[in-house]
C-alpha cells in the first residue's frame, strides 16, 4: 500500500453528495437522448416503411426473374430439340448429296460408255460405206474404161 495520505479534493461536498450529482448528470443527458430519439422516431418509421417496400418489391422482382428464367428454359429445351432436327437433316442433306453425287458418276460412266459405243458404231458405218463408196468408185472407172 501507499503511505501517501489521501489527496484533499477541491470539491467540498460530502461523497453522498457528489454521487448524488452525478446521478442527476446522468439522469438528464439520459432525458437528452431520449428527446432526440422521440425526435428521430418518425424519420426511422419512415426508412423501415421504405425498407419493408424495397423488400416486396425485390420480392415481386424475384418473382418474375423466376418465371423469366422458367420461359429461358423452355425456350432453350425448344432450341435444343430445332437443333437436334437441324443437325438431322444436314445429316440426311449429306448423305443424300453423297447418293446424288454418286449416282452422276454413275450416270456419266454409262453416258460416257453408251456414247463411246455409239460413236464406235458410226466410226465402223462411216468405214464400211468409204469402202463401199470406194468400191463403187472403182467399179464406175472399170465401167468407164471398158465403155471408152
Amino acid at each position: 500500500m501507499n503511505e501517501e495520505p489521501t489527496r484533499n479534493l477541491s470539491d467540498h461536498r460530502s461523497f453522498e453528495e457528489r454521487v448524488f450529482a452525478r446521478f442527476d448528470s446522468m439522469d438528464a443527458r439520459l432525458e437528452t437522448l431520449e428527446s432526440r430519439s422521440y425526435d428521430t422516431r418518425p424519420i426511422w418509421e419512415r426508412a423501415l416503411k421504405t425498407i419493408m417496400e424495397t423488400g416486396l418489391e425485390v420480392g415481386e422482382i424475384k418473382n418474375k426473374v423466376g418465371v423469366i428464367e422458367t420461359k429461358v428454359g423452355v425456350i432453350e429445351t425448344k432450341v435444343g430439340v430445332i437443333e437436334t432436327k437441324v443437325q438431322a437433316l444436314e445429316n440426311e442433306l449429306t448423305a443424300t448429296k453423297t447418293v446424288i453425287r454418286n449416282g452422276l458418276v454413275d450416270v456419266r460412266r454409262e453416258l460416257k460408255h453408251y456414247v463411246g459405243t455409239r460413236l464406235d458404231m458410226i466410226h465402223k458405218l462411216l468405214m464400211e460405206d468409204r469402202e463401199d463408196i470406194r468400191d463403187a468408185e472403182e467399179r464406175i472407172r472399170e465401167l468407164e474404161t471398158k465403155l471408152a
